[in-house]
């Protein structure tokens, strides 16, 4: 196993390698991975314009961009929509930032009013639609009715609406606005992922902070009984997990809105319930050694360490950077799974790496992975090595 790693990076434009006009040049590529919650892919990226020799950058073109390291290969991070450039100095630099390619036309797309027995499908499908971009929505969740009616919202306020109602995470990813179920641990076609498995000698640094706020021991949430012509509520409770904080209050958070049926009452609670204890733990790790393999939403399993630390987490949100004095860096920004979920103990494959192994070194070397059960920038990392000069 290599000890050392050489960092490397791509960029692409319109499918074009544009390395070459950033090396020599490029100080930071910073990447934020983020799973939904308003929230997009976002990039920065700094170059050196010491002569003020480099061309001026235009916001609105897309780049494709990779980091990795020589002697593994590369991991895809996305495309990114360059929507703002900032000369800088002194040190004279330009810093351009951009969101995920298509994030910024969801945006700009008219909103839709009328939400009256609309499924997600419906909704998505027609915000999608007006902007080009594609839909990809996992399992049933492309089924489920909304109880709006004639509301004027803007897209993200209903793309983070349906997030919050139906516990899923709602982003744009190269152009395609997708809709997968929140620590579900599967693609967005439904396909389980691998769980990682890491040890202390992955890690730099750590926080795991528990809290008790907001300190909630169940969700209600209102349906109307059209046979009865009544109001009735359901409840889900917060509880078990990691944390185990919840057991200490037993007051229930009630959900404003009136649903339309019992099942969509029942879903709106447990997606709360779940975010709730999601807020009960948050681990922070830096890792010892980049590794831009890892992705946002992808389970994680910590060991080897001290009781309160070890146990299951979802990646929230993982941050790549490449700085050409140092490296690549890694953070993770995690929470314990909404249900409280144990994955140790779940019948699933597990990713685990060696100390000082990278995710991408591991898939390459361990064949028994199946290719169907990774991601497709996983599977784009795996193959960009072959192809490397």
């Amino acid at each position: 196993m290599p000890s050392g790693y050489t960092p490397i990076y791509r960029v692409s434009k319109d499918g074009i390698d544009i390395t070459g006009q950033f090396n020599d040049r490029t100080t930071q590529i910073k990447v934020d991975l983020q799973a939904g919650n308003g929230n997009d892919d976002q990039c920065t990226i700094t170059v050196d314009d010491r002569d003020w020799r480099v061309a001026r950058p235009i916001p609105g073109e897309s780049l494709q961009i990779w980091l990795g390291y020589a002697e593994i290969g590369l991991a895809y991070m996305g495309s990114f929509e360059i929507d703002d450039v900032t000369f800088v100095g002194p040190p004279r630099s330009i810093k351009l930032t951009g969101k995920s390619t298509g994030s910024n036309d969801i945006q700009k797309a008219p909103a839709i009013k009328d939400f009256e027995n609309k499924s997600i499908s419906d909704i998505l499908g027609g915000m999608a639609g007006k902007t080009g971009l594609g839909v990809s929505i996992s399992g049933a969740l492309g089924d489920i009715k909304i109880p709006f009616k004639n509301q004027v919202v803007s897209n993200l306020h209903m793309i983070h609406e349906l997030e919050r109602l139906t516990g899923a995470v709602a982003k744009v990813v190269d152009g395609h606005l997708m809709f997968v179920k929140r620590d579900g641990g599967e693609s967005a076609s439904g396909v389980a992922l691998p769980t990682l498995v890491l040890q202390p000698e992955h890690f730099g640094t750590w926080q795991v902070r528990y809290t008790s706020k907001p300190g909630y021991g169940g969700v209600k949430a209102a349906y109307f009984d059209k046979d009865e012509m009544v109001r009735k509520w359901v409840d889900s409770a917060v509880g078990g997990g990691l944390g185990g904080l919840a057991n200490k209050f037993t007051g229930n958070f009630n959900i404003g809105q009136l649903f339309n049926s019992k099942e969509e009452a029942q879903q709106a609670a447990s997606s709360q319930a779940a975010n709730f204890k999601r807020a009960e733990v948050q681990g922070v790790f830096d890792l010892a050694k980049g590794d831009p393999w890892i992705r946002d939403q992808q389970t994680l399993i910590v060991t080897g360490m001290r009781d309160g630390i070890n146990g299951s987490y979802v990646i929230d949100k993982v941050t790549h950077t490449y700085i050409k004095s140092t490296g690549i860096k890694s953070q993770m920004e995690c929470k314990q799974p909404g249900d409280g979920a144990d994955y140790a103990e779940a019948s699933k494959e597990f990713m685990r790496p060696g100390p000082g192994e990278l995710l991408g070194e591991y898939l390459r070397t361990h064949p028994e992975i199946n290719p169907g059960d990774l991601s497709k920038s996983d599977i784009d990392a795996i193959t960009e090595a072959g192809r490397l000069p």
